[in-house]
């Protein structure tokens, strides 16, 4: 009894204490000591110190804000993440040569919890990277439903997953529409009676109507029907391909039993080539377009407004409006560039747009990491749809708001997108974009119908001419998940072989498109095929086939 007497006073004493003068130890509490707070029902809670991750962005890019800046700890977003999860992270952004820092670091032996980086092999060879199984399977529920059965395409031989990816197409969803077209002046075209451009015949009589009655500028230069320019794979006759169904930016021909040709040897290609060839021949494509750089026919044929037509990434033409309308051209608001896609006879559905469900980049968790718990609910957290928009827009109530149950850019902050103001600036004042490559993508839409960056969205921006794009080219995607790698763990003689015909491939297409008549083509394009083989083109499209195949049953599970 007096055993819990002397109890019962230390405790009273204990209470007089802490009421009286708010604490009986030092005032200044160690920075690990949890935080007291006292709620309405004069129970007191326990605030945990957040958990305090360190993080290194070396993927490559330059940083809007310098390494040190505390706009990388204290922005909104990581704020918001702080509050919803209490997970603090202590950012080191590389710019420059990131991969060659990183190097260095990790030789050290002091590198951080978390790493973003371009390519995870050095660091899951060298066991810095943990495996996630177990972690996704008990904090990863989101990040399952998200990935799908892409995550298999994650493993390694052993059966683990050591890195996550960003910019990866969610389960279910469909991207908007980006990618190759064929893009027509809307002023011309609708002069011309706004014809339907469905086929590659259409787009051929629509082209010599241009000629006929366009042949020259208003001041006098010589028009373009249709233009160009000649840098690697952006132009002249790739988004030409990629309207005959070889998945954009693949080079590659899938036939129905999977096996992977380059598209020289698809059974479109000659059809292609010819169609090239015969603009060619009737002077209906600018003969430059084949030899000019971009700058070049930026600068001496799209801004003195002499092309009517292009084929090629819809970006390419659609900031040249502002150049018309600073210009004061006759009739300038309507001189912007639509996106048309068309088919030829013998093509596949055209694949003006890849993406892919595996994504790319790599975020790993370190063997140094202090809470690879905290880490994976992170990574978990920004898979979904609450940290995803999050991570691309900022937190509610900055730059957006919730109206009728949907995400709405607030009208002081549209203004502002629509005045071009820079992005770094909104940045500042939101914190989107900075945590958007964890595990983060902007392809498909949110629930809410909406782009995943609310300043893309054509509709919430009021854009006509991106919804005009978005109508043509969105039912125009590729599922490329399985073609992304296909030269992976290939033998220096296989990879010698794909780099010479890779160069062939580019390079000799052109004496084929500017044959003279239709049996130099026909000679050409014969030629054309039998260098590929000459340079190896049948041993890595064997090996590209294996690898796909191979890629499609580990996607599957099987």
């Amino acid at each position: 009894m007096k055993r819990q007497s002397k109890i019962i006073s230390t405790l009273a004493a204990a209470m007089v204490c802490f009421t009286v003068l708010g604490a009986c130890s030092n005032n200044n509490n160690s920075a690990n000591e949890p935080v007291v707070s006292s709620n309405d029902g004069g129970q007191t809670q326990t605030k945990e110190e957040p958990i305090v991750l360190s993080i290194v962005n070396s993927a490559g890019g330059t940083p809007n804000f310098p390494t040190g800046d505390p706009f990388w700890e204290e922005n909104p977003v990581a704020k918001a993440l702080e509050e919803k999860l209490n997970i603090k992270l202590k950012w080191d952004v590389y710019s420059g040569v990131g991969k060659d820092k990183l190097n260095v670091t990790l030789a050290s032996g002091d590198y951080p919890d978390i790493i973003m980086l371009s390519d995870p092999a050095r660091v899951i060879a060298d066991k810095i990277a943990i495996p996630l199984n177990d972690l996704i399977e008990t904090y990863g529920g989101d990040l399952k439903k998200k990935y799908g059965s892409a995550l298999n395409l994650l493993k390694q031989s052993d059966g683990n997953i050591y890195h996550l990816t960003n910019s990866y197409l969610p389960e279910g969803a469909t991207p908007p529409g980006f990618g190759y077209s064929l893009q027509v002046r809307t002023d011309i075209y609708e002069a011309l009676g706004s014809p339907k451009m469905e086929t590659a015949d259409d787009v051929y009589n629509y082209l010599k109507a241009v000629k006929e009655k366009y042949p020259k500028t208003p001041d006098g230069q010589t028009m373009y029907p249709l233009s160009g320019y000649n840098r690697n794979w952006g132009s002249p006759y790739f988004g030409m391909i990629a309207m005959a169904g070889s998945p954009a930016d693949s080079k590659l021909y899938i036939a129905p039993d999977d096996s992977i040709t380059y598209w020289a040897k698809a059974p479109w290609a000659q059809e292609v080539l010819q169609f090239y060839n015969k603009l060619y021949r009737e002077g209906l494509i600018d003969p430059e377009a084949f030899t000019q750089d971009y700058a070049t026919w930026q600068k001496s044929k799209l801004y003195p407004a002499r092309v009517a037509a292009h084929i090629g990434g819809w970006n390419q033409t659609y900031d040249v409006l502002k150049t018309y309308t600073d210009a004061k051209l006759p009739n300038a608001e309507k001189m912007y560039f639509q996106n048309v896609v068309f088919k030829f006879p013998s093509g596949d559905k055209p694949a003006v747009f890849s993406v892919s469900k595996k994504g790319n980049g790599a975020i790993i968790i370190t063997d140094k990491c202090k809470d690879p718990e905290a880490a994976m609910k992170l990574l978990n957290y920004l898979t979904t749809e609450e940290g995803n928009f999050l991570a691309m827009n900022g937190p509610e109530g900055i730059q957006w708001e919730m109206v009728d149950g949907k995400p709405t850019l607030k009208q002081s902050y549209l203004d502002r997108w629509l005045a071009g103001e820079k992005q770094v600036n909104i940045e500042q004042e939101t914190g989107m974009a900075h945590y958007a490559r964890l595990v983060g993508s902007d392809l498909g839409r949110t629930s809410w119908g909406t782009y995943w960056i609310l300043k893309d969205d054509p509709i919430a921006t009021n854009d006509t001419r991106a919804q005009q794009r978005d109508t043509a080219l969105s039912p125009y995607w590729y599922d490329a998940t399985t073609i992304g790698d296909l030269m992976a763990d290939a033998d220096m003689d296989t990879l010698n072989k794909q780099q010479a015909v890779d160069k062939r491939l580019y390079e000799n297409a052109f004496s084929v498109i500017l044959a003279k008549s239709e049996a130099e083509f026909e000679a050409e394009f014969a030629k054309f095929v039998r260098d590929l083989d000459a340079a190896g083109a049948e041993q890595v499209e064997a090996y590209m086939t294996k690898m796909h195949k191979q890629y499609e049953s580990q996607l599957s599970g099987t």
